[in-house]
Protein backbone atom coordinates (compact mmCIF):
# COMPACT_ATOMS: atom_id res chain seq x y z
CA UNK A 1 0.00 0.00 0.00
CA UNK A 2 2.96 2.60 0.84
CA UNK A 3 0.52 4.78 3.27
CA UNK A 4 1.72 6.75 6.06
CA UNK A 5 -0.48 5.14 9.16
CA UNK A 6 -0.90 6.09 12.23
CA UNK A 7 -1.45 3.71 14.65
CA UNK A 8 -2.64 4.22 18.70
CA UNK A 9 -2.09 1.97 21.45
CA UNK A 10 1.42 0.51 19.84
CA UNK A 11 2.78 -1.14 22.62
CA UNK A 12 -0.31 -2.75 23.89
CA UNK A 13 0.00 -6.94 22.67
CA UNK A 14 -2.37 -5.98 19.39
CA UNK A 15 -1.04 -2.38 18.49
CA UNK A 16 2.43 -4.11 18.36
CA UNK A 17 1.12 -6.69 15.87
CA UNK A 18 -0.65 -4.50 13.45
CA UNK A 19 2.37 -2.19 13.73
CA UNK A 20 4.95 -5.19 12.78
CA UNK A 21 2.21 -6.09 9.74
CA UNK A 22 2.03 -2.80 8.57
CA UNK A 23 5.27 -1.99 8.97
CA UNK A 24 6.48 -4.27 5.71
CA UNK A 25 4.78 -2.36 3.52
CA UNK A 26 4.13 1.43 4.72
CA UNK A 27 5.55 3.93 6.96
CA UNK A 28 4.08 4.10 10.34
CA UNK A 29 3.72 6.14 13.05
CA UNK A 30 3.49 4.26 16.42
CA UNK A 31 1.47 6.34 18.74
CA UNK A 32 1.26 5.50 22.76
CA UNK A 33 1.27 6.78 25.79
CA UNK A 34 3.85 4.44 27.44
CA UNK A 35 7.53 4.10 26.64
CA UNK A 36 7.76 2.55 22.68
CA UNK A 37 8.81 -1.28 22.74
CA UNK A 38 11.30 -2.86 20.21
CA UNK A 39 9.39 -3.63 16.97
CA UNK A 40 10.13 -6.53 15.24
CA UNK A 41 8.72 -5.82 11.67
CA UNK A 42 10.47 -3.13 9.03
CA UNK A 43 12.22 -0.97 11.36
CA UNK A 44 13.17 1.65 8.84
CA UNK A 45 9.43 2.24 8.39
CA UNK A 46 8.90 2.78 11.74
CA UNK A 47 8.57 6.14 14.06
CA UNK A 48 7.76 5.92 17.67
CA UNK A 49 5.60 8.95 19.32
CA UNK A 50 5.49 8.96 23.03
CA UNK A 51 1.58 10.48 23.04
CA UNK A 52 -1.39 10.34 25.41
CA UNK A 53 -4.29 10.62 22.97
CA UNK A 54 -5.99 12.98 25.78
CA UNK A 55 -3.29 15.53 24.82
CA UNK A 56 -4.90 17.32 22.36
CA UNK A 57 -1.91 20.08 21.61
CA UNK A 58 0.85 17.21 21.96
CA UNK A 59 -0.81 15.15 19.26
CA UNK A 60 -1.77 17.90 16.98
CA UNK A 61 1.93 18.25 16.97
CA UNK A 62 2.60 15.22 15.46
CA UNK A 63 -0.65 15.55 13.04
CA UNK A 64 1.07 18.79 11.85
CA UNK A 65 4.58 17.68 11.47
CA UNK A 66 3.58 14.32 9.71
CA UNK A 67 1.19 13.44 6.53
CA UNK A 68 -1.38 11.07 7.67
CA UNK A 69 -3.18 8.74 5.17
CA UNK A 70 -4.51 6.48 7.92
CA UNK A 71 -5.19 6.00 11.60
CA UNK A 72 -5.88 2.55 13.16
CA UNK A 73 -7.03 3.35 16.29
CA UNK A 74 -6.33 0.91 18.99
CA UNK A 75 -5.50 2.59 22.28
CA UNK A 76 -7.96 2.09 25.31
CA UNK A 77 -8.57 2.16 29.05
CA UNK A 78 -8.42 -1.05 30.04
CA UNK A 79 -10.87 -3.09 31.31
CA UNK A 80 -10.02 -3.37 34.58
CA UNK A 81 -9.27 -0.04 34.91
CA UNK A 82 -10.99 1.57 38.38
CA UNK A 83 -11.10 4.93 37.80
CA UNK A 84 -14.22 5.25 35.27
CA UNK A 85 -13.15 9.16 34.72
CA UNK A 86 -10.00 8.24 33.06
CA UNK A 87 -11.86 5.18 30.96
CA UNK A 88 -14.25 8.17 29.62
CA UNK A 89 -11.10 10.72 28.97
CA UNK A 90 -9.19 8.19 26.73
CA UNK A 91 -12.22 6.21 25.32
CA UNK A 92 -14.41 8.78 24.37
CA UNK A 93 -12.59 11.95 24.88
CA UNK A 94 -9.31 10.53 23.07
CA UNK A 95 -11.41 9.08 20.46
CA UNK A 96 -12.64 12.26 19.66
CA UNK A 97 -9.33 14.31 19.68
CA UNK A 98 -8.24 12.01 17.12
CA UNK A 99 -11.34 12.61 14.84
CA UNK A 100 -11.01 16.22 15.52
CA UNK A 101 -7.51 16.09 14.02
CA UNK A 102 -8.62 13.92 11.47
CA UNK A 103 -10.74 15.87 10.13
CA UNK A 104 -8.81 18.76 10.43
CA UNK A 105 -5.75 16.98 8.26
CA UNK A 106 -7.79 15.25 5.86
CA UNK A 107 -6.52 11.99 6.74
CA UNK A 108 -8.78 9.24 4.62
CA UNK A 109 -9.36 6.56 6.58
CA UNK A 110 -10.06 5.81 10.29
CA UNK A 111 -10.81 2.01 11.47
CA UNK A 112 -10.91 2.06 14.97
CA UNK A 113 -11.19 -1.42 17.04
CA UNK A 114 -14.31 -1.63 19.39
CA UNK A 115 -15.17 -4.79 21.65
CA UNK A 116 -18.41 -6.98 22.27
CA UNK A 117 -18.24 -5.73 26.08
CA UNK A 118 -20.46 -3.53 25.01
CA UNK A 119 -23.06 -6.50 25.69
CA UNK A 120 -23.57 -7.79 29.07
CA UNK A 121 -26.54 -9.74 28.69
CA UNK A 122 -26.76 -13.64 27.88
CA UNK A 123 -27.85 -14.01 24.23
CA UNK A 124 -29.60 -17.12 23.27
CA UNK A 125 -28.77 -16.19 19.56
CA UNK A 126 -25.50 -14.04 17.75
CA UNK A 127 -25.81 -10.66 17.80
CA UNK A 128 -26.11 -8.75 14.89
CA UNK A 129 -25.00 -5.52 14.25
CA UNK A 130 -28.33 -3.42 15.10
CA UNK A 131 -28.27 -5.09 18.67
CA UNK A 132 -28.20 -2.39 20.89
CA UNK A 133 -26.09 -2.27 23.82
CA UNK A 134 -26.45 -3.57 27.09
CA UNK A 135 -23.37 -2.38 28.55
CA UNK A 136 -22.93 -2.08 32.56
CA UNK A 137 -19.50 -1.46 33.32
CA UNK A 138 -18.19 2.02 32.08
CA UNK A 139 -15.56 0.21 29.69
CA UNK A 140 -18.20 -0.77 27.22
CA UNK A 141 -20.38 1.96 27.72
CA UNK A 142 -17.51 4.26 26.52
CA UNK A 143 -16.54 2.49 23.78
CA UNK A 144 -20.02 2.33 22.54
CA UNK A 145 -20.29 5.99 22.85
CA UNK A 146 -17.21 6.23 21.23
CA UNK A 147 -18.68 3.87 17.89
CA UNK A 148 -21.65 6.29 17.61
CA UNK A 149 -19.21 9.40 17.92
CA UNK A 150 -17.40 7.95 15.23
CA UNK A 151 -20.27 7.75 13.33
CA UNK A 152 -21.78 11.05 13.71
CA UNK A 153 -18.56 12.69 13.55
CA UNK A 154 -18.53 15.35 11.18
CA UNK A 155 -15.23 13.80 9.91
CA UNK A 156 -15.56 13.07 6.02
CA UNK A 157 -13.11 10.31 5.54
CA UNK A 158 -14.17 6.56 5.52
CA UNK A 159 -15.06 4.95 8.28
CA UNK A 160 -14.51 1.33 9.42
CA UNK A 161 -15.33 -0.04 13.04
CA UNK A 162 -14.68 -3.93 14.03
CA UNK A 163 -17.06 -5.08 17.25
CA UNK A 164 -14.48 -7.85 17.99
CA UNK A 165 -14.27 -10.50 20.77
CA UNK A 166 -11.75 -11.38 22.85
CA UNK A 167 -8.92 -11.16 21.36
CA UNK A 168 -5.93 -13.37 21.75
CA UNK A 169 -2.09 -13.35 20.67
CA UNK A 170 0.79 -15.62 21.28
CA UNK A 171 1.94 -12.42 23.68
CA UNK A 172 -0.70 -11.92 25.22
CA UNK A 173 -0.83 -13.57 28.99
CA UNK A 174 -2.42 -12.01 31.44
CA UNK A 175 -5.60 -14.22 32.58
CA UNK A 176 -4.94 -16.81 29.44
CA UNK A 177 -1.59 -17.40 31.56
CA UNK A 178 -4.04 -18.47 34.32
CA UNK A 179 -5.83 -21.23 32.05
CA UNK A 180 -2.07 -22.56 30.53
CA UNK A 181 -0.35 -22.53 34.00
CA UNK A 182 -3.88 -24.73 35.16
CA UNK A 183 -2.69 -27.18 32.17
CA UNK A 184 0.40 -26.90 32.65
CA UNK A 185 1.15 -28.00 36.47
CA UNK A 186 -1.71 -30.60 35.71
CA UNK A 187 -4.89 -28.90 38.27
CA UNK A 188 -8.11 -29.65 36.97
CA UNK A 189 -9.97 -26.93 35.54
CA UNK A 190 -12.84 -25.42 37.31
CA UNK A 191 -15.99 -23.61 35.49
CA UNK A 192 -19.11 -21.79 36.94
CA UNK A 193 -22.11 -23.70 36.05
CA UNK A 194 -21.97 -26.38 33.49
CA UNK A 195 -19.40 -24.81 31.32
CA UNK A 196 -21.99 -25.07 28.05
CA UNK A 197 -22.25 -21.38 27.57
CA UNK A 198 -20.44 -19.98 24.76
CA UNK A 199 -18.06 -17.13 24.65
CA UNK A 200 -16.67 -15.80 21.60
CA UNK A 201 -12.63 -15.49 20.81
CA UNK A 202 -11.00 -13.49 17.44
CA UNK A 203 -7.21 -14.47 17.07
CA UNK A 204 -4.86 -11.44 16.38
CA UNK A 205 -3.74 -12.59 12.80
CA UNK A 206 -7.67 -12.59 11.23
CA UNK A 207 -8.45 -9.39 12.75
CA UNK A 208 -5.14 -8.22 11.47
CA UNK A 209 -6.42 -9.69 8.07
CA UNK A 210 -9.66 -7.98 8.44
CA UNK A 211 -8.42 -4.51 8.72
CA UNK A 212 -6.25 -5.35 5.76
CA UNK A 213 -8.90 -6.06 3.55
CA UNK A 214 -10.69 -3.16 4.59
CA UNK A 215 -8.89 -0.36 3.98
CA UNK A 216 -10.20 0.18 0.34
CA UNK A 217 -13.74 0.25 1.78
CA UNK A 218 -15.93 3.93 1.66
CA UNK A 219 -18.60 5.17 3.47
CA UNK A 220 -18.88 4.31 7.21
CA UNK A 221 -19.14 0.77 8.05
CA UNK A 222 -19.16 -1.30 11.16
CA UNK A 223 -18.53 -5.14 11.37
CA UNK A 224 -18.81 -7.64 14.14
CA UNK A 225 -15.84 -9.93 13.81
CA UNK A 226 -15.47 -13.13 15.54
CA UNK A 227 -14.17 -17.10 14.62
CA UNK A 228 -16.48 -19.50 13.22
CA UNK A 229 -18.02 -22.60 14.99
CA UNK A 230 -17.83 -21.26 18.25
CA UNK A 231 -18.11 -24.43 21.06
CA UNK A 232 -18.85 -24.13 24.15
CA UNK A 233 -16.31 -22.97 27.15
CA UNK A 234 -16.25 -26.84 28.04
CA UNK A 235 -15.34 -27.95 24.97
CA UNK A 236 -12.82 -25.91 24.21
CA UNK A 237 -11.01 -26.20 27.15
CA UNK A 238 -11.53 -30.04 26.78
CA UNK A 239 -9.36 -29.63 23.79
CA UNK A 240 -6.75 -27.80 25.40
CA UNK A 241 -6.59 -30.67 27.69
CA UNK A 242 -6.57 -33.74 25.26
CA UNK A 243 -3.37 -31.69 23.19
CA UNK A 244 -1.04 -30.95 26.28
CA UNK A 245 -1.67 -34.55 27.02
CA UNK A 246 -3.18 -33.96 30.41
CA UNK A 247 -5.07 -36.17 32.05
CA UNK A 248 -6.91 -33.88 34.07
CA UNK A 249 -10.25 -32.96 34.01
CA UNK A 250 -13.08 -30.21 33.17
CA UNK A 251 -14.87 -29.99 36.95
CA UNK A 252 -18.04 -27.62 37.83
CA UNK A 253 -18.50 -25.30 40.48
CA UNK A 254 -22.51 -24.82 40.69
CA UNK A 255 -23.30 -21.54 39.68
CA UNK A 256 -24.18 -19.54 42.78
CA UNK A 257 -21.52 -21.03 44.74
CA UNK A 258 -18.94 -20.64 41.54
CA UNK A 259 -20.01 -16.65 41.28
CA UNK A 260 -19.45 -16.50 45.26
CA UNK A 261 -16.36 -17.78 45.54
CA UNK A 262 -15.02 -15.60 42.55
CA UNK A 263 -15.91 -12.28 44.12
CA UNK A 264 -14.17 -13.57 47.03
CA UNK A 265 -11.14 -14.37 44.98
CA UNK A 266 -11.30 -10.73 43.43
CA UNK A 267 -11.70 -9.05 46.81
CA UNK A 268 -8.58 -10.51 48.47
CA UNK A 269 -7.03 -10.17 44.84
CA UNK A 270 -6.66 -14.00 44.07
CA UNK A 271 -7.59 -13.67 40.58
CA UNK A 272 -8.13 -10.70 38.48
CA UNK A 273 -11.89 -10.98 37.73
CA UNK A 274 -13.93 -8.45 38.21
CA UNK A 275 -18.18 -8.12 37.84
CA UNK A 276 -17.48 -8.17 33.86
CA UNK A 277 -15.45 -11.17 33.37
CA UNK A 278 -17.94 -12.94 36.12
CA UNK A 279 -21.00 -12.39 34.45
CA UNK A 280 -19.25 -13.73 31.43
CA UNK A 281 -17.77 -16.81 32.64
CA UNK A 282 -21.66 -17.80 32.30
CA UNK A 283 -23.01 -16.02 30.05
CA UNK A 284 -23.29 -16.54 25.93
CA UNK A 285 -21.90 -13.91 23.75
CA UNK A 286 -21.06 -14.67 20.47
CA UNK A 287 -21.12 -12.13 17.43
CA UNK A 288 -22.79 -12.38 13.88
CA UNK A 289 -19.86 -11.87 11.51
CA UNK A 290 -22.11 -12.65 8.33
CA UNK A 291 -22.03 -8.88 7.23
CA UNK A 292 -17.94 -8.49 7.09
CA UNK A 293 -17.97 -12.22 5.04
CA UNK A 294 -20.55 -10.73 2.55
CA UNK A 295 -19.03 -7.48 1.88
CA UNK A 296 -15.29 -7.98 1.96
CA UNK A 297 -14.88 -11.76 1.53
CA UNK A 298 -13.16 -12.07 4.44
CA UNK A 299 -12.99 -15.36 6.70
CA UNK A 300 -11.36 -16.37 9.79
CA UNK A 301 -8.76 -18.73 9.89
CA UNK A 302 -8.73 -19.98 13.82
CA UNK A 303 -11.06 -21.23 15.75
CA UNK A 304 -11.21 -20.63 19.50
CA UNK A 305 -9.54 -24.01 19.92
CA UNK A 306 -7.13 -23.84 16.97
CA UNK A 307 -6.34 -20.52 18.92
CA UNK A 308 -5.77 -21.30 22.36
CA UNK A 309 -3.43 -24.52 21.07
CA UNK A 310 -1.30 -22.70 19.56
CA UNK A 311 -1.09 -19.74 22.04
CA UNK A 312 -0.41 -22.68 24.71
CA UNK A 313 2.71 -23.92 22.32
CA UNK A 314 3.27 -20.55 22.05
CA UNK A 315 3.69 -19.86 25.46
CA UNK A 316 5.51 -23.20 26.53
CA UNK A 317 8.22 -22.29 23.94
CA UNK A 318 8.97 -19.06 25.82
CA UNK A 319 8.46 -19.51 29.27
CA UNK A 320 12.26 -19.05 29.87
CA UNK A 321 12.99 -16.15 27.11
CA UNK A 322 13.99 -13.18 29.02
CA UNK A 323 14.32 -11.41 25.75
CA UNK A 324 10.68 -11.76 24.67
CA UNK A 325 9.47 -8.15 24.79
CA UNK A 326 6.04 -7.17 24.51
CA UNK A 327 3.93 -5.16 27.29
CA UNK A 328 1.28 -7.94 27.87
CA UNK A 329 3.16 -10.74 28.57
CA UNK A 330 2.90 -10.35 32.15
CA UNK A 331 1.84 -13.08 34.54
CA UNK A 332 -1.29 -12.87 36.57
CA UNK A 333 -1.51 -14.05 40.16
CA UNK A 334 -1.24 -17.42 40.87
CA UNK A 335 -2.23 -18.32 44.19
CA UNK A 336 -5.09 -19.76 43.39
CA UNK A 337 -3.46 -22.19 41.79
CA UNK A 338 -1.22 -23.10 44.49
CA UNK A 339 -5.10 -23.31 46.42
CA UNK A 340 -6.25 -25.62 44.09
CA UNK A 341 -3.09 -27.77 44.02
CA UNK A 342 -3.10 -27.75 48.09
CA UNK A 343 -6.74 -28.91 48.53
CA UNK A 344 -5.85 -31.88 45.56
CA UNK A 345 -9.16 -29.93 43.65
Amino acid sequence: MNKKILITGSSGFLGEEIVNFFSKNNNIYALDKENPIIFHGNTNNITSFVCDIRNKDKLSKIFKENSIDIIIHCAAEILDEKDTNEVWKTNYHGTKNLLDLAEHYKVSKFVFTSTFSIFEKNYDSPIDEKEPSSAIVDYGKSKYAAENLILSHTYKGDVVIFRCPVVIGKKRLDKLALLFEMVRQGTNIWLIGSGLNKIHFIYSVDLINAIELSINLNGKNLFNVGSDNVKSIKEVFTKLLEHANSKKKIKNFPKLLGLILLKIFNIFNLVSLGPYHQRMLISNCVLDTERIKNKIKWKPVYTNEKMLIECYDYYLSTLNDKKENSSSKKMPNLTIIKILKFLKL
